[in-house]
């Protein structure tokens, strides 16, 4: 299910092009009467509250102080957006204590930045709640995958040991069996490429830990999981959360992302070819239908079959705006029925006895040593 934005703005010429900007992502409720939006809101419990500086009512400004007291409402994050830069406004924001707005005219990808953001912190301070361990791995994930594509960027050195000592809680948290709080706890998160990213990261590590690869190994799968899409931190939300059909310009854009991953890894020092591989090759089908170079099975090793079958996985269980997501099992059959011939059969069906057994039940006969003896030679 979308999150929902609410906008409260007696401007109806602003009020829908705010609507209908942040329409693409997200379900958007919008008021121009602020009586009656306060108590529905109650009701649709938003994400986020925006804002105009008049309401029907009373000021923008006002109207946000009283939000504050409100049961409900006084806790979601508000944005407000202001026509001018005129002191006595500027005063009464400060006076109030409101410390995110927007002057106009602003450009439509700073709304779409800042709502994003605000989103974001406020699931990030959730984290804090969180056992250390737990928290520990969500902030150095998030902070791996921002801070690879900006230091690179700046043309500054970045060493695999960093990035893998920032993972290492991912490696600490599977083995510890404390892998669904983390999972949960990114779930309304708004950065969809780190929260696919997180989860590939963690099930490539169960899956590693499962069949009994070594530590180093499942800090490969762990690093390879999270950075494996960091090139799609370059391509526009528009296009990423596109609910139309997609062009044929919008499929070469996404299927750049590789491409874009590919340099962003190359300039990281002493990295294993293994993590490489996974961001590389986890497109790749088994009969040769994937990208970016076409591969059949004889050129797929261990590590990118593993990582295609987790991707599609994770893509198929995570909530999106175009779609909801499909239950663990659901994913699994429609993996085991309708794509044999593209994705390793043999990992799905162990995949899918390692996830059974992760929750509880008995699995299957193992057959993880020779895929485990495989995985030492190629990564």
């Amino acid at each position: 299910m979308t999150k929902v934005i609410a906008v409260v703005d007696a401007n109806d010429r602003h009020r829908h092009m705010v609507a209908e900007v942040l329409g693409n992502f997200y379900t958007v409720e919008s008021y121009a009467d602020d009586t009656n939006a306060i108590w529905k809101m109650h009701l649709t419990q938003p994400s986020l509250i925006i804002v105009g500086q008049n309401t029907v009512g009373r000021s923008g400004v006002n109207f946000i102080t009283d939000l504050r007291k409100e049961e409900g409402t006084g806790c979601v994050p508000t944005l407000l957006i202001v026509d001018s830069e005129d002191f006595r406004t500027f005063d009464a924001i400060h006076g109030a204590g409101i410390t995110d707005f927007l002057v106009k005219p602003y450009q439509k990808s700073a709304l779409i930045a800042v709502v994003a953001r605000q989103i974001n912190s406020k699931v990030e301070k959730s984290w804090l709640a969180l056992p250390p361990a737990q928290h520990k791995a969500l902030e150095n994930t998030l902070c791996t995958l921002n801070g690879v594509a900006r230091n690179i960027a700046n043309g500054e050195n970045i060493g695999f040991d960093s990035i893998s000592d920032l993972c290492g809680p991912i490696v600490s948290a599977v083995k510890s069996g404390q892998t669904h709080k983390i999972i949960h706890a990114v779930k309304n998160h708004d950065n969809y490429t780190y929260v696919h990213s997180l989860r590939v990261s963690i099930l490539l590590t169960l899956f590693g830990q499962a069949i009994g690869l070594s530590t180093d190994l499942q800090m490969v799968l762990a690093t390879g999981g999270l950075l494996h899409d960091a090139g799609k931190m370059a391509i526009p939300r528009a296009t990423l959360n596109k609910i139309e059909k997609l062009t044929a310009e919008d499929w070469q854009l996404m299927r750049g992302h590789v491409e874009k991953t590919q340099v962003m890894l190359g300039a990281i020092e002493h990295l294993p070819k293994g993590v490489m591989a996974i961001a590389v090759e986890h497109h790749e089908r088994l009969d040769g239908s994937g990208y970016p170079k076409g591969l059949e099975s004889a050129g797929l090793n261990q590590l990118s079959r593993m990582a295609g079958i987790i991707d599609v996985f994770t893509a198929l269980t995570d909530e999106r705006p175009y779609r909801r997501a499909l239950g663990a099992e659901v994913a699994l059959e429609m993996m085991v029925n309708n794509m044999d011939g593209l994705l390793d059969r043999r990992l799905i069906l162990k995949f899918r006895e390692i996830l059974v057994e992760s929750a509880g039940f008995s699995g299957g006969d193992d057959d993880g040593e020779g895929v485990k003896t495989k995985i030492s030679e190629q990564a």
